[in-house]
C-alpha cells in the first residue's frame, strides 16, 4: 500500500471508526502512519536530580545586583558581567556571587525592547543545596519594557503557557516564578522590582528525561518521520491551542529536540509570539493566511486518526486543571485573565467533538 493511499484513507475515516482497525494497520505500516511508539518519560525518581529552584511553584523573591547600565548597552556579543544574587527571606537568605549576560535576538534589539533578555549563572558548587541550585547559564525572562504594567502581564502569560504544557507531559521545560529586584550598581537606574521567571536549562531537561540533546546539522532540517509521533503531535496541538506559529519541530526552531532510542522527541519553548500571550511586538508569516496573531493556524504534520484521538484525549483530560491554573494565578489582572481563559475555552470548543477535531487536525494537517 502506498503512503499517499494510506493518508488519504485515514483522512476520510472518523476517529472513532479507525480505533478498531488501527492495530492491524500500524503493525504493517509503522513509519507511514506515525505510530506513537515509546513516549519520553522522566527518569526514575532515584535517578532524578531536580534542582530545588524548580521543586516549588511559589514565587521566589530574588535580588540581582549588577551593572545594568552596561548590560542595557550589551546588544551584540555580551561579556559575562559580575553579579550578586540574593534569594529568600531574612531567616533563609542566600547570597551568592555569579555572572550575568544578555541573550536573544529579537528582544535584544533596542527598537523592540528597552531592557534586554538575560542569562544568569551561579557555579554549581556555589549554588548546590541552596534556593538557587540549578542557576547555571539559565534564561531569565522579565519585562522588556520596565514600567509598563502591560509588559509585566506578558511575562506572567508566557510563564503560564509553560506551566500549561507541563500539565500535559513531563517532557516539558520546568519554570519558576520570581519577583526580581534589579539593583544597578552603576547608580544610573533606580532599583526596581518586577515579575520574572527562569527556565530549566537544556542539559538539565535532557538529564531529567534520560536523554541527550539532539543537534541538527547546520542548514539541515530533520525528516518529520524522525520525530517521535506522539511528542510531535502533542507539540503541534499545543501550539494550535495557544495560537503560536513561530516554531518548527523539523528545523528545531523554538523546539528543543532530545534523542532517546531511535527517534527525536520535541519539547517546545518561547511562547511570547503566541496569540495567547498577544504581545504587541508579536509577528507572523502573512503567507500562512492568517490576519492576526490571535488567529489560530494548525501547522502539524498528518498522522493517523487514532493517534489524534489519543492526544486530544490528553488535552481534554487536562481541561479543568488548565483553566483552574489560569484562574488561580494572582499575578494576572482581571482583564488579562478573562481574555486568556476565553482564548483557551475557544480551543476546547474546537476539540469538543471528534467531528470538529477531524476537520482541524486531519484535514488541515501538513503532508510529510
Amino acid at each position: 500500500m502506498r503512503r499517499g493511499i494510506v493518508v488519504a484513507a485515514l483522512r476520510s475515516t472518523t476517529i472513532a471508526a479507525v480505533r478498531s482497525r488501527v492495530v492491524a494497520l500500524t503493525s504493517a505500516f509503522p513509519i507511514v502512519l506515525g505510530v506513537a511508539g515509546s513516549t519520553l518519560a522522566a527518569a526514575p525518581a532515584a535517578a532524578q536530580d531536580v534542582p530545588s529552584l524548580f521543586a516549588d511553584e511559589a514565587p521566589l523573591a530574588v535580588t540581582i545586583e549588577a551593572d545594568f547600565a552596561a548590560l542595557r548597552g550589551d546588544r551584540a556579543d555580551s561579556p559575562d558581567r559580575p553579579a550578586l544574587y540574593r534569594a529568600g527571606s531574612d531567616s533563609s537568605l542566600v547570597e551568592l556571587e555569579g555572572e550575568i549576560r544578555t541573550r536573544g535576538r529579537f528582544r535584544l534589539d533596542p527598537a523592540n525592547c528597552s531592557f534586554p533578555p538575560l542569562r544568569i549563572e551561579i557555579s554549581a558548587r556555589e549554588g548546590r543545596g541552596t534556593l538557587l541550585d540549578g542557576i547555571d547559564d539559565t534564561k531569565l525572562v522579565s519585562s522588556c519594557r520596565p514600567g509598563r504594567d502591560s509588559y509585566d502581564q506578558l511575562v506572567i502569560l508566557e510563564y503560564l503557557a509553560y506551566r500549561t504544557y507541563g500539565l500535559l507531559t513531563e517532557a516539558s521545560f520546568r519554570v519558576r516564578r520570581l519577583e526580581v529586584t534589579f539593583v544597578d550598581t552603576s547608580g544610573e537606574h533606580e532599583p526596581e522590582t518586577r515579575s520574572a521567571f527562569v527556565i530549566e536549562e537544556d542539559e538539565e531537561l535532557a538529564a531529567r528525561l534520560d536523554s541527550e540533546l539532539f543537534e541538527l546539522e547546520e542548514g539541515r532540517n530533520l525528516n518529520p518521520a524522525g520525530v517521535e509521533s506522539r511528542s510531535q503531535l502533542t507539540v503541534s496541538v499545543f501550539q494550535y491551542m495557544i495560537g503560536n506559529t513561530d516554531w518548527s519541530t523539523v528545523a528545531g526552531h523554538n523546539v528543543e529536540l532530545l534523542s532517546r532510542g531511535n527517534a527525536a522527541h520535541a519539547v517546545p519553548y518561547d511562547f511570547d509570539s503566541s496569540g495567547l500571550v498577544n504581545a504587541p511586538y508579536a509577528t507572523f508569516d502573512p503567507d500562512l493566511g492568517i490576519r492576526t496573531v490571535r488567529e489560530r493556524k494548525y501547522r502539524g504534520y498528518c498522522v493517523n486518526a487514532f493517534l489524534v484521538g489519543l492526544v486530544l484525549d490528553d488535552f481534554r483530560a487536562r481541561r479543568e486543571e488548565t483553566l483552574a491554573l489560569w484562574a488561580a494565578e494572582p499575578g494576572l489582572d482581571d482583564t488579562s485573565r478573562a481574555e486568556a481563559i476565553r482564548y483557551l475555552e475557544s480551543f476546547y470548543e474546537d476539540i469538543e467533538t471528534n467531528d470538529r477535531a477531524e476537520r482541524r487536525f486531519l484535514r488541515d494537517c501538513r503532508g510529510q
